[in-house]
């Protein structure tokens, strides 16, 4: 009896062991969710950064062209002050005469419209090389994970070789030495192409060849070819290796893992060729009206003398054409953004306990290019800066302003730039993700 007593009081050993199961199963299941989780976050923000990569990088390419359409503007104003001079010059001089002057204006006339259809032209290759950028970025900061052949796959494929355990440490070295570098020059074409393709995963060579751009749909990057205002590329590709760039199934969309990229936006920038009489137009007319106040009854004269100047100002910019100029630039650049949209889907995985599905996840994220802000309040132009300068200065306004500076700074010099290339800066900017 006391014996049985005895084992009774030791009935309380092991009841812990089920605690411990139930704990370490909610653990696991914890720590399950939370692997799930973070590679959800880890695909949802390649999916991201993949748009705002290549929404930057579009208008990055943007910002470019117009600085260079800037600073071609203020090298075609250049141009034509030179060229007036060589024809005053010739006017002046009995030699020369008018024949001379006439050659002077006539080659002036063809180079400065030459020179505009050339920026016409690139104004419509800027927006398809913007959207060719984009859709490089983007496929490239998508977080592709497609496997690469393995170095077994690329002996048999490539040389024939069934059992690398049997080659030479030197023969195997270069072999490595080639399936790392992914080609090797001292090779015939038809051998470079096997060791591309069995070395290199599709997707780089998709992206090596430029492949993500459709040169039969969209046209070559070169002046005067102009891009569909929405282009759309994808890429699909199996854990098995099998890819739509290798297969003759090119629908990237029926593959396991794919990523597809629209781009959209403007396809060209309206140029205009800049009348320099304008300016002088607008002060001629200020002026008339600032300081000539005639009666009621012959103010239709000055209505046709304004006319009349207006017409022969016009008829000189037509016939001196002073640089290159983009009317409503905000509306061009600020308010027409490049917009980017990456949509992703990937294979589900299996993690032990359940298997996980992806699902498609997708990202849009749009850029702007807007005039760099250089402290001065002057809105920037496409404009020859040079003319604008110098009718500031001869009004008056660059000299008052230097003036006000002195005398609130102390400062006794005054100074003014001509041709100021910083007017013609431009930044890009993210303005919206979703």
């Amino acid at each position: 009896m006391f014996k049985i007593f005895k084992n009774k009081t030791r009935y309380d050993r092991g009841q812990l062991f089920p605690y411990l199961i139930a704990i370490l199963v909610a653990v696991l299941t914890i720590a399950m969710i939370t692997v799930n989780l973070g590679q959800l976050g880890v695909f949802k923000t390649d999916v991201s950064n993949a748009a705002d990569a290549g929404a930057l990088a579009g208008a990055s390419t943007l910002s470019a062209y117009l600085l260079g359409i800037g600073l071609q503007s203020d090298n075609m104003c250049g141009v034509m002050l030179m060229e007036v001079v060589g024809i005053v010059i010739a006017l002046c001089v009995p030699a020369f005469g008018l024949p001379v002057a006439f050659a002077i204006w006539l080659a002036l006339v063809i180079k400065q419209y030459a020179a505009y259809f050339k920026a016409l032209q690139d104004g419509k290759m800027a927006w398809s090389n913007a959207k060719k950028a984009a859709l490089q970025y983007a496929f490239q900061n998508a977080g592709i994970d497609e496997p690469r052949p393995t170095f077994k796959q690329f002996l048999r494929n490539v040389y024939g070789v069934s059992d690398p355990d049997n080659l030479s440490l030197e023969r195997l070295a270069y072999y490595n030495k080639v399936y790392a570098l992914g080609d090797d020059p001292d090779e015939p074409d038809s051998r470079r192409e096997a060791i591309k393709r069995h070395s290199q995963s599709g997707f780089s060579r998709f992206m090596e060849g430029s492949w993500y751009w459709d040169e039969d749909a969209w046209g070559k990057i070169r002046p005067g070819n102009m891009a569909p205002g929405i282009v759309t590329n994808g890429y699909g590709w199996n854990a098995s290796g099998e890819n739509s760039f290798d297969s003759e199934n090119s629908d990237w969309a029926s593959f396991e893992n794919s990523v597809k990229v629209t781009v959209s936006g403007y396809v060209m920038y309206p140029l205009q060729v800049y009348n320099p009489a304008d300016e002088l137009k607008e002060t001629i007319v200020n002026w008339l009206d600032e300081h000539i106040d005639p009666p009621w009854w012959l103010e239709w004269i000055g209505d046709v003398v304004g006319w009349i100047i207006s017409l022969a100002l016009d008829i000189i910019g037509v016939l001196l054409p002073g640089g290159l100029m983009m009317e409503n630039l905000k509306q061009h650049t600020d308010d027409n953004p490049i917009t980017v949209t990456v949509q992703r889907r990937k294979q589900s995985n299996n993690l032990g306990l359940w298997r996980f599905r992806y699902g498609i996840v997708q990202s849009q994220s749009s850029a702007h290019v807007y005039g760099e802000d250089d402290g001065d309040s002057i809105p920037h132009d496409i404009i020859p800066m040079f003319f604008k300068d110098i009718g500031d200065i001869t009004s008056g306004k660059v000299l008052a302003n230097q003036f006000s500076n002195m005398l609130s700074s102390g400062e006794e010099e005054v100074n003014w730039k001509l041709f100021n290339t910083n007017k013609h800066l431009f930044e890009a900017e993210i303005i919206s993700v979703r």
